[in-house]
């Protein structure tokens, strides 16, 4: 008996392929395969979503990767559909709740945290990562944007009441007495020290910004993040401190800081995608350019800096006089290399 196929229409093809890339980015012969078509038809309809802008071509290594252009998430990574609904009814909730509890909106930083712990106590794997100003969702948070879903998930009543009660619990507080709150419980201390360092900086009080910053240096250090940037910073911190000079550039020094903390801040979101079992080469794909930038943007500034120390040093340093025992330490390294060269 003949097997029959349904045949799909163009637009139901390139549905399939948008589907496919909600996955991950993928060839065009990964994107044939998942969707079981061939690779010239799959290949065709690709460049006519590329042309339409729903799908974004990448060149990675020697090959061609096609991405998904989405507009809800950071930096275009995708998400699962069924996280994508959890979300936006998690965010539609808590900003009707928030409204009848409170009678005012909601705040992005406020949003961020609650669904941070919706997510955390109800334990329902959603897709929270660590960046600039600590835990949030890959979905885009705007409140301009509609989160109105027809989507109402099984644990419905659950989720409701841990909205309400995070509302009412946390809304005593000030935003920032939540944020310290947070990075304390989380033992988020690389967080804490950068609220700190940014503090000082803003408020032009340095009186132990360089104890911060050594020890925001060994923070950084013990998590694995690249501390060499910081350790530099301390370095020129610490010299202008030294030369009297520091409250002339608390203002660079905020610059630096703040490019070097963007720079280790996308680190973070890296080892959070990680987490989330994202692949290598996803996470290079999404990343990979945004980290190299904010790196060199990080280094520019900090070696702005540098020249500026470096114009505050004085133009002729004191003289060393060596003493008697420098000079014999001196003649003794002095045979001792002849002898070596003559050796050869």
């Amino acid at each position: 008996m003949t097997e029959i196929t349904e045949r799909k229409t163009s637009e139901e093809i390139k549905q399939k392929i948008l589907e496919a890339l909600d996955e991950k980015p993928m060839n065009a012969l990964e994107i044939s395969k998942a969707i079981c078509s061939n690779w010239s038809t799959v290949k065709s309809y690709i460049e006519e979503l590329v042309q339409s802008q729903k799908v974004k071509e990448i060149s990675f290594g020697e090959k061609t990767i096609y991405q998904k252009i989405t507009e809800d998430t950071y930096f275009g990574i995708p998400i699962k559909e069924k996280d994508r609904k959890m979300l936006k009814f998690i965010i539609s909730t808590a900003i009707k709740e928030y409204q009848e509890i409170k009678e005012e909106q909601i705040k992005k930083t406020e949003l961020a945290k609650l669904i941070y712990s919706v997510n955390s106590n109800l334990n329902l794997n959603l897709p929270i990562v660590w960046y600039l100003y600590g835990p949030m969702p890959l979905m885009v948070l705007d409140l301009q944007n509609d989160y109105s879903t027809e989507f109402v998930p099984s644990n419905e009543q659950e989720i409701k009441k841990a909205i309400k009660g995070w509302i009412k619990e946390k809304t005593r507080k000030y935003v920032r007495e939540m944020t310290k709150e947070l990075y304390m419980q989380e033992n988020a201390v690389l967080y804490d020290l950068k609220v700190r360092i940014y503090d000082i900086l803003k408020d032009k009080n340095t009186g132990n910004l360089k104890d911060l910053l050594r020890e925001f240096y060994l923070t950084s250090m013990a998590s694995g993040l690249d501390s060499n940037m910081v350790y530099n910073l301390y370095n020129v911190v610490s010299g202008l401190e030294f030369l009297k000079k520091l409250n002339n550039h608390l203002g660079e020094i905020l610059l630096t800081f703040d490019g070097i903390w963007k720079y280790l801040a996308s680190k973070n979101l890296y080892n959070s995608l990680k987490i989330l079992k994202y692949s290598q080469e996803e996470i290079e794909i999404y990343l990979g350019i945004v980290i190299e930038t904010k790196k060199y943007l990080a280094e520019e500034a900090l070696s702005n800096l540098n020249e500026t120390y470096l114009g505050e040093l004085p133009k002729e340093l004191p003289k060393y006089k060596a003493d008697d025992l420098d000079k014999k330490i001196s003649k003794v390294i002095d045979k001792y290399i002849e002898s070596e060269v003559w050796r050869e």
